[in-house]
């Protein structure tokens, strides 16, 4: 059903996970003429990126837009040269891509008016709240017992972090945080979790870890004194764990990277859906 007030208009989308091929559906609901180009694993579209981006209001990207140039397109034979895709767009087109910074000056020299939906706040936070979910059946899953009185440790406690620990809490799980601004601790003594430093574990014993910090600050020395805990990675490249010291040291390394599209595809489609149109309304 076309949403109260909404303006009908052309979109392309170019390759994507299933967070895309739920967005296309959603786009379609709401009345919008819809081409896709890349996705033909998942659903027919257009033989050309010409052919969907030929009249486009706006052309979207997934998230992330690419993978070493090349378009991210998991549902794609073929491999697309992002910057060539680019050439298909009309100069004055709106392009909404997710981690998009590597295009700026590509879309510059284009005159193509680039937005990248995952720096938004708005964007971070809800895409936040579906990792921490995400997380949290994750835990479940892996644990052969309630979450009631478990023992678990989140290092960072950005959006991630905080929104995880209040899902967890509400569980009755006895969260402990590590992290080193000293605001950041602050504010999870105030919604009841313990608090330490990045300093190794010693004499202290957790059921899960679970990392949000994008940076390899966990060594052999932190990780040797988390025997018997199952290890949850939630942050990109280079990752806060050591695989190949976890592994050595026989801990439960669980890479846990895009949450949103594994365990809330439809929710998290949903979100790009609506964070574009905020975008297009900003834009009118």
């Amino acid at each position: 059903m076309q949403q109260k007030g909404l303006i009908i208009m052309k979109y392309a989308l170019f390759g994507g996970d299933d967070r895309i091929v739920i967005l296309r559906r959603l786009l379609i609901a709401d009345g919008h003429d819809v081409k896709c180009f890349a996705l033909e694993k998942a659903i027919t579209g257009e033989a050309s990126a010409e052919n969907a981006a030929a009249g486009a209001d706006c052309v979207i990207l997934p998230l992330p837009c690419e993978r070493d140039g090349f378009l991210n397109a998991p549902y794609c034979e073929n491999k697309y040269y992002i910057c060539d895709l680019l050439d298909t767009i009309s100069p004055g087109t709106i392009v909404c891509a997710g981690k998009a910074s590597c295009l700026e000056a590509e879309c510059e020299k284009r005159s193509l008016l680039l937005q990248d939906y995952f720096a938004r706040e708005d964007f971070a936070v809800l895409n936040a709240d579906l990792t921490a979910e995400g997380t949290t059946q994750l835990i479940m899953r892996n644990s052969k017992s309630a979450l009631r009185g478990k023992s678990i440790l989140i290092c960072g406690f950005g959006r991630i972090g905080k929104l995880l620990a209040l899902k967890l809490l509400a569980f009755g799980a006895k969260i402990t945080v590590a992290a080193r601004s000293s605001g950041q601790l602050a504010w999870a003594k105030c919604i009841g979790c313990e608090t330490r430093d990045l300093s190794p574990c010693k004499g202290e014993r957790f059921d899960f870890v679970v990392n949000t910090i994008p940076h390899p600050l966990f060594g052999a020395d932190f990780l040797s004194e988390l025997r018997g805990a199952t290890l949850i990675e939630l942050a990109s490249a280079p990752h806060g764990f050591s695989q190949e010291e976890a592994s050595a040291l026989k801990l439960e390394l669980i890479l846990a990277l895009g949450l949103p599209s594994v365990c809330t595809p439809i929710s998290a489609g949903g979100i790009i859906r609506d964070i574009i149109y905020g975008i297009m309304e900003e834009l009118k």
